[in-house]
């Protein structure tokens, strides 16, 4: 009798503290909640779930920890609201075959708030695998079709290669100079994909040509003439958001490479605007690191009447310009090129974020970032690190340190937030951190999402040495 009076008291308390939490969260896609009687299944557009807030604000929570079982071996665990922000909920759960295997899946919360005060909250969702062959809703971000084993990301370009009408979609555009071209590539996503990665053939693993369901591929190319592709993407970005960012890749990237990129950082930054890529003639190799220095400098030019036209024609609310590695040379030029010729323009700009950047730090310093602050007045954010071995090896053939490369030194100029995310990338060369590492894509969604400078994110932790500021990426603790 004890014992049951015990049981009452225990459960009483518990459902007082479930009814009086400070935040609540939902499983939901905007509109409809997902819980024990309204189940997840295969065919859901898993593009618009979130895990939502429906009381309180996200600014009461000090601390976040939130882990989502399918069992007691298999279990995520995420220890920040924008992490989990950054998941992507069905490549998990396909993954693990989910919806074949278990009927339900546990999100269990952990929080601090504000006021000290230590909030738990539990809940399950049910699983339910759909196997009938009815056209659904998938999460390509284009349309409602016919269920397939990737998603399709559509992706807008605007290249100054060569196009070799090579039926080979990853040899379609070369190496050598043209007049620009613009059309839209479509790029698949496998559901196993994962965050950061560019699933690829792999010799060790006796993988010999791309698979769609293993690899990310281009699926389409497509050339548009000029009026239609800017009139077209206007027309979508009026309907999606009214967002775009345009990126710039950097040196030894072929177009493939690039349209693969500019599809994965749209797909991990869940970014539901209009992703376009500039694609300027690099080698696509280790050894043309020359002649890419001599295209991106060729390319100026054409990527500055490229950013005219595409800042003036898209009507979009928002615009990102990003660009990386050496496409930080064309684009920060081009830049300061079209804002001496047309300086109305810097309205149209949000943010500009430069990964990496293969320019000369004296240079950077002293003539590029000071032109960008003043001449367009717009928030830039540059990321460096000092584990980056592709700087590290231009650093050693210019003799002089590049405006990335925080080895000798972090890059400080008025004006500009200067991110530190020296050990946070493993891979071979520490390049491409930026749209690889989950840190990273955390923290530039967080910025894109929420419009937060530097001092404001929580990915971020603030230096202050020899009477400058920056701010360092947060490394996690195991």
């Amino acid at each position: 009798m004890k014992r049951l009076l015990l049981f009452f008291i225990f459960m009483s308390f518990y459902v007082t503290q479930a009814q009086t939490n400070s935040v609540v969260f939902e499983l939901n896609d905007g509109y409809t909640k997902f819980d024990t009687e309204n189940c997840l299944t295969n065919k859901t557009d898993y593009s618009k779930i979130q895990l939502s807030i429906t009381d309180g604000e996200l600014s009461e929570i000090v601390s976040f920890k939130l882990v989502i079982s399918l069992s007691s071996e298999i279990t995520y665990t995420f220890n920040s609201y924008n992490e989990l922000r950054n998941t992507d909920p069905l490549s998990w759960l396909e993954g693990k075959k989910a919806f074949q295997s278990f009927k339900k899946i546990n999100f269990d919360l952990n929080l601090t708030l504000k006021n000290e005060k230590k909030e738990h909250q539990n809940f399950d969702v049910c699983l339910k695998e759909v196997k009938t062959e009815e056209p659904i809703v998938t999460r390509s971000l284009t349309n409602t079709t016919t269920k397939k084993d990737y998603i399709e990301i559509p992706v807008s370009f605007a290249t100054d290669r060569n196009d070799s009408n090579n039926p080979n979609l990853n040899e379609r555009f070369g190496r050598e100079r043209a007049e620009v071209q613009y059309g839209r590539a479509v790029v698949s996503i496998p559901y196993t994909h994962k965050l950061g990665e560019i699933e690829r053939p792999s010799y060790w693993r006796l993988e010999f040509s791309e698979d769609a369901t293993k690899h990310v591929m281009i699926q389409s190319v497509t050339k548009q003439g000029k009026e239609a592709y800017f009139n077209q993407m206007a027309e979508r970005i009026s309907k999606n958001g009214k967002s775009t960012f345009l990126f710039v890749h950097g040196y030894n990237v072929t177009f493939a490479d690039a349209a693969r990129r500019t599809a994965q950082i749209t797909f991990d930054l869940r970014f539901n605007g209009e992703p376009v890529f500039y694609s300027w003639p690099s080698q696509g190799t280790t050894t043309g690191y020359t002649v890419d220095e001599a295209n991106i400098e060729w390319a100026k030019h054409n990527m500055k009447n490229f950013l005219k036209e595409y800042l003036t024609r898209t009507k979009a609310d928002d615009i990102y310009l990003v660009a990386h590695s050496m496409g930080n040379r064309g684009l920060t030029k081009a830049l300061i090129d079209l804002m001496n010729e047309n300086p109305e323009l810097k309205d149209k700009i949000t943010e500009i974020i430069l990964a990496a950047p293969d320019i000369d730090a004296d240079v950077f310093k002293r003539d590029i970032a000071p032109k960008m602050v003043s001449k367009i007045g717009k928030p830039i954010t540059l990321y460096v690190s000092a584990d980056d071995l592709a700087l590290i090896a231009s650093r050693k053939v210019h003799g002089n340190k590049r405006a990335g490369d925080a080895g000798k030194g972090v890059v400080i100029v008025k004006g500009v937030e200067t991110i530190d995310a020296s050990g946070v990338d493993t891979s071979f060369l520490s390049h491409s951190y930026f749209a690889t590492t989950s840190t990273i894509i955390a923290d530039i969604l967080d910025l894109i999402k929420s419009g937060k400078r530097a001092t404001d994110r929580e990915t971020l932790e603030k230096v202050s040495r020899d009477n400058v500021t920056y701010w360092k990426v947060k490394q996690h603790k195991n």
